[in-house]
């Protein structure tokens, strides 16, 4: 079936999982390469790699990726407006680089912490123009085709990291807590005027929201995150980061965090203590897999939280039978269309068996 004869369902069973209710298997995001793809669209080609967050570029390459990409069960198309991660940066006074084809970096630009709350966003700058400019273009010529994503804001910790360097917050953590706090609530602010400038663009155009991970919600969803964590202890991340993330999560109503890697795994009994929090994505390091972690992320579920990550497709079975399918969402991606059947059609079967 194609995606708009099975967006119903596909909403629905997202429905489902942010509530936590009965299912027969979990939600699955479930993409292979089209048997049969339109060559005649092509990626688009560009010397300069800073050309690639122009709005007409984007628009060619969701057009490539419609034209090659097949999806199954609740996998949809959802294309990442991506300016990079953090880009609020860009619009509160921070320059962007996009020099690197794979990447946007951020170099700091305030000499202390204290000068934050001098800080404004900027809807009318440079900056959040252009990453709305290609967020109208796709909703006006695939808003039919496809769901479109915020541009990943960042979190915000990790975006006083950018502003006045990682060594440099480290340091004020430890130095000047109350400085750091008082960035802390200012760029809060700042992420809730960015983000509702960024809500609005859909409004009337589409019916869902969703981030650069795909999940879908009816109404505000996000994936929140606080990478700037790793390099903290669970005191420092409970005392100056965790009620503002709280705070992010009640503002919004599926609320999901993007739980990233080694020396994060502390955090997540202050996570948990935020009671808006509907959903952790963990990313395990490069080295692991997610089932390294089992008890921590069945701990997640015993708190009514919901879990979601990458698994290779051979994995889908071991993650239905050991996981609650109730909270359970599986991003994957085959090498067939075929692998993609069977995996949809052998879920339910294998939860079945792991209850």
């Amino acid at each position: 079936m194609r995606f708009v004869e099975r967006y119903p369902e596909i909403v629905q069973r997202f429905d489902r999982f942010w509530r936590g209710e009965d299912t027969d298997r979990p939600v699955m995001f479930v993409c292979a390469p089209r048997e049969e793809p339109d060559r005649s669209v092509e990626l688009p080609r560009y010397a300069n790699p800073a050309d690639r967050i122009l709005a007409h570029n984007m628009v060619a390459q969701a057009r490539h990726q419609l034209a090659t990409t097949a999806y199954y069960a609740e996998g949809f198309p959802h294309f990442f407006v991506n300016f990079g991660p953090g880009y609020l940066h860009a619009c509160i006074g921070g320059e962007a680089d996009f020099s690197s084809p794979d990447t946007t970096w951020f170099p700091p630009f305030l000499a202390d912490i204290e000068e934050f709350p001098s800080l404004r966003f900027q809807p009318e700058g440079r900056a959040w123009r252009q990453a709305m400019a290609a967020t109208d273009a796709l909703l006006e010529e695939l808003g039919e085709e496809l769901v479109v994503s915020f541009t990943d804001l960042g979190g915000v910790a990790d975006i006083l990291a950018s502003a006045v360097g990682t060594q440099q917050l480290l340091l004020d953590v430890i130095e000047r807590p109350q400085a750091v706090k008082a960035a802390v609530d200012h760029c809060h602010e700042l992420w809730m005027q960015a983000y509702e400038a960024n809500y609005a663009r859909f409004a009337g155009r589409q019916d869902v929201t969703t981030p650069w991970w795909p999940v879908l919600s009816r109404g505000r969803t996000y994936m929140t995150q606080c990478d700037f964590n790793a390099m903290l202890g669970p005191g420092a991340f409970a005392e100056l980061f965790a009620a503002e993330l709280g705070r992010e999560f009640s503002a919004l109503d599926d609320a999901a965090y993007h739980l990233d890697g080694i020396g994060t795994e502390p955090h997540v009994p202050a996570l948990l203590a935020q009671p808006a929090l509907k959903c952790i994505q963990w990313v395990p390091a490069p080295s692991a897999r997610p089932f390294d972690h089992g008890d921590m992320l069945r701990s997640i579920l015993e708190a009514g939280v919901s879990i979601t990550f990458l698994v290779r497709p051979d994995e889908v079975e071991r993650a239905c039978r050991e996981f609650d399918p109730r909270r359970l969402l599986l991003n994957t991606w085959c090498e067939s269309e075929a692998q993609a059947r069977h995996l949809v059609e052998s879920a339910p079967r294998w939860c079945e068996r792991g209850r």
